[in-house]
């Protein structure tokens, strides 16, 4: 495999691409991880590359690459050296990447370092080739870019975008959430044998007419409702167009739904008492004058007054 520029080289009946997305490289711990975060974070990012190098192909990442736009120095110096390998990675901007959420200020923050530092990475905003006789053509549209319809001048036509798409409309990720199905842009962009997408964290491949959307999910569980999240990557064969997922490691019994329990007892414990005052018949202005001096003697939450003088005054 050769990278040159914005031309990519790899075998014939090989995979073309690993497809990714939303790594969210941070150097903390997210509040629901019990483990050693930073290491599991690693050791998924050299998964995929090990993976990269066993098919001798590159990596393509749809977006939300740093979960913050500024990164430290010790964070982008760890993910360097990491990704310092001989495996092209091909990059767009996800609004997590991007200062202020505008794509004009992608080198501004951690994804420019990484595309200034190293030579295999590169962030792409427009168009380029890969394959064999440059014989797949991809269209990058990082966030904030709408996706269109381009000619098809090559053997695939591929479609990168950070965007939000669903599984399927029964599958919002809130009531009222307004997204469109993977189904709906493989309808609305058929010059695309393939589109990839980021920005929803679950994983999902849906398939219509041939083609293929290909939605990787985030590789890392950051949230305690992540549970039962099975990372993963997915190859793509280009001569048939065929997608595989592959599972990333994940270390089992490391999400913690303490925090969740703890804000879920003491939400509780608010309701109780002011249930408590609720039934209370006669609130008297002694009454009120005694409460004012609890709280002027004791820290209490703001949210907890709050409770307090809205129940008295309902």
């Amino acid at each position: 495999m050769m990278f040159i520029g914005n031309h990519i080289k790899i075998k014939a009946k090989a995979p073309a691409a690993i497809l990714t997305s939303d790594w969210h490289i941070r150097g903390d711990r997210p509040i629901c991880r019990t483990d050693n975060y930073l290491e599991a974070q690693k050791r998924k990012i050299e998964t995929i590359i090990s993976l990269a190098l066993k098919y001798d192909c590159p990596i393509i990442i749809a977006g939300d690459i740093g979960h913050k736009p500024i990164w430290g120095d010790r964070l982008l110096n760890q993910t360097i050296e990491t990704l310092q390998v001989d495996v092209p990675i091909i990059a767009i901007a996800g609004q997590h990447d991007l200062l202020h959420h505008k794509l004009n200020e992608w080198k501004e923050g951690g994804l420019g370092v990484l595309d200034k530092s190293l030579k295999n990475f590169t962030v792409q905003t427009g168009y380029l080739t890969i394959g064999k006789q440059d014989n797949i053509g991809i269209h990058c549209f990082p966030y904030s870019k709408q996706i269109t319809n381009e000619e098809q001048t090559r053997d695939k036509l591929v479609a990168v975008c950070h965007t939000m798409v669903l599984k399927s409309q029964k599958d919002k990720l809130w009531h009222d959430q307004i997204a469109s199905s993977a189904k709906w842009h493989l309808k609305k962009y058929p010059c695309y044998d393939l589109i990839v997408t980021g920005d929803n964290h679950q994983s999902f491949a849906i398939e219509y007419e041939g083609r293929w959307l290909v939605n990787a999910g985030s590789i890392m569980r950051m949230t305690a409702n992540q549970i039962d999240h099975r990372p993963s990557v997915y190859i793509w064969y280009s001569e048939d167009n065929r997608v595989e997922r592959a599972y990333l490691p994940i270390e089992e019994n490391v999400i913690s739904r303490e925090h969740i329990e703890e804000t879920e007892r003491r939400d509780e414990r608010i309701e109780s008492f002011v249930n408590r005052l609720k039934e209370t018949e006669e609130l008297g202005l002694s009454f009120e004058n005694n409460i004012e001096e609890f709280f002027r003697a004791n820290r209490t939450r703001k949210r907890i007054v709050e409770k307090v003088w809205e129940s008295m005054n309902g």
